[in-house]
This record gives structure tokens, C-alpha cells and sequence, in this order.
């Protein structure tokens, strides 16, 4: 039995081992392998990256003058910032961002930011951007006068990119968003006109990441599951062996030893009464001999007396 035991218990240590050195293979392989993915995309971006960026900015620049114009007529922007992403394969989503309450006297909302965008962006998909894109037609969901994007081309009239960022709705698709200021009849900056730009290499290397991630997780998961069946399993089977241990050997002994003990408890029993009827008839015999030696003592007191 306890070599049976020692058998499960290292067959289990055993199996822990194995998953783990493929927990550790699979995260080394799986990172290197998209390490070397994003070093190949890398050598291939650069150029596109010049190209998209001058297409970019060349569409919104000749584009703010209509925006400037369309001051007084704030709902038009929707067909602009439509027709940037539609024309534009390399644009997955345009707007005006306004002054808080610029448009207060036309009952619009405090924060106005009509934006554009492509449901399914081809980065997205995966593909070429073929067909119609799926545009959908919106205010901006949040306060955006906290964000460099705006404040800065408000600030000191100048366009900018910006930074990388992953895009919110959860799609996985890393972004960069170019913005110009837009002056109204005066000259003064009441808007930034900007437009999101995915970068589809790294956004289909993110999403491939992603997905790699998620694989590999399934297929710990599944080793993991499996692991802990055998292990469930070797456990059942030490139990199960216990008992039979335990019916064959320590149930019987035990049986055994609770015969003996019955045994011995009345074997205590009898000499307890043996002892005491002993006992009762020292006492039976020592209240014979003192009244014995009482009516002798009597007599021999009567004799003297005559």
C-alpha cells in the first residue's frame, strides 16, 4: 500500500512538471514568434507609413476651407466628415470638435462634435477596403476639451499627430489621429477638424496577438483540464485502494481487537465479582471471630465471678 501511494504521488509531481514546462514552452515560443511577426512588418512599414501620413494631411488641408465655410450651417459637417471616410481608404473616422457652447444660440448641445465613422474598417477585416464603407453618424460620447488632440491646436494653431493609442470600442486596432485647427469668419480657432488614421500593420499584429494569446490560453486551459482529471483520477484510485486496504486488513483487526476487548471487559467483570464475594466473606469472617472472642471473653468473666 504505501508503495502503491508513493507510485501516485510521483506520477502527479509528475504531471505538474510536464505542464508547467508547457506553460513555459508555449509563452517562449508564442512571444518570439510575434516578436519576429512585428520585426517583418517592420521593415515593410516605413515607406507606407511616409505615404499614408502625406495622403492625410493633404486631405484635410484641402478640405478646411470647405469646413471654415460650413461655420454657419453646423449639421453639414456630417457630410463632410462622410465623405473624407468614404474617399479616403486609409480614414476610418472624421469630425469637428467645437468650443464648448459655440453653437449655443442654434440649440445644439454645450459639447458639438459631429463624427463619422466605419463600423467595419478593412484593418478590421482583415482585407482590402472594398465597396461601401458601414458609416454610422455621431456626437462624440465623452468630454474631449481635457484632450491634447484638441487643447493643443486651440492653443497655439498648429496641426499635429498624435500618439498611438488602441481604439476604445475594444476592436484591438492601434490608431494615430491627425488634427487641424479650424478659424471661423474672424480668424479666431473655434475647432479642431481631425480624422483617425488605423495603422494597419501594427493593428493586425496587435489583433493576431490577441488572438494568439487567446489560443494559447485555450490550449493551457485544455492541459490544464487534463492534468487535473489524471491527477482526480489517481487520487480516486489511492482512495479506493485505501479501502480495499481497509477492508482486507484494519476493518478485520479492528473486529479482532474489539472481540478481545469484549473478552477481557468480562473476564474484568467476573474476578470484580469474584472480589467482591471475597471480599464480603473476610468481612462474614472477621464478624465471626470478634463475636466469637466477645462471648468468650464473657464467659470466662462468669467463671471468675463463682
Amino acid at each position: 500500500m504505501k508503495k502503491y501511494s508513493l507510485m501516485m504521488i510521483i506520477a502527479a509531481a509528475i504531471l505538474l512538471e510536464v505542464m508547467g514546462g508547457a506553460q513555459y514552452f508555449m509563452a517562449v515560443y508564442g512571444t518570439e514568434a510575434e516578436l519576429l511577426d512585428k520585426a517583418g512588418r517592420d521593415m515593410e512599414q516605413s515607406q507606407r507609413v511616409a505615404t499614408v501620413r502625406g495622403e492625410v494631411e493633404s486631405a484635410l488641408r484641402n478640405l478646411r476651407s470647405v469646413v471654415e465655410l460650413s461655420i454657419d450651417n453646423p449639421k453639414g459637417y456630417y457630410r463632410i466628415a462622410a465623405g473624407i471616410v468614404k474617399n479616403n481608404p486609409h480614414i476610418v473616422g472624421a469630425g469637428v470638435a467645437f468650443l464648448p457652447d459655440y453653437y449655443k444660440s442654434k440649440g445644439l448641445s454645450r459639447l458639438y462634435a459631429p463624427y463619422v465613422y466605419d463600423r467595419q474598417p478593412a484593418v478590421k477585416l482583415k482585407k482590402e477596403k472594398t465597396g461601401e464603407p458601414l458609416l454610422t453618424a455621431t456626437l462624440l460620447p465623452f468630454d474631449y476639451t481635457d484632450r491634447e488632440w484638441y487643447k493643443q491646436p486651440l492653443a497655439n494653431g498648429k496641426s499635429l499627430w498624435t500618439q498611438p493609442y488602441v481604439d476604445q470600442a475594444g476592436t484591438h486596432i492601434i490608431m494615430c489621429t491627425y488634427v487641424i485647427p479650424v478659424h471661423d469668419h474672424s480668424g479666431k480657432v473655434v475647432a479642431a477638424f481631425f480624422a483617425d488614421v488605423p495603422m494597419e500593420d501594427v493593428s493586425l499584429l496587435s489583433m493576431d496577438f490577441h488572438q494568439g494569446i487567446r489560443d494559447g490560453r485555450i490550449v493551457l486551459f485544455l492541459i490544464q483540464v487534463g492534468t487535473l482529471l489524471v491527477i482526480a483520477l489517481i487520487v480516486w484510485l489511492s482512495i479506493r485502494a485505501f479501502r480495499r486496504y481497509k477492508d482486507r486488513y484494519v476493518d478485520p483487526e479492528k473486529t479482532h481487537l474489539i472481540e478481545q476487548m469484549a473478552k477481557m471487559r468480562e473476564v474484568s467483570n467476573r474476578l470484580t465479582k469474584r472480589n467482591q464475594d471475597l471480599a464480603q466473606q473476610v468481612a462474614d469472617l472477621r464478624q465471626q471471630l470478634a463475636d466469637l472472642s466477645h462471648t468468650t471473653s464473657s464467659t470466662t468473666d462468669t467463671q471468675w465471678y463463682h
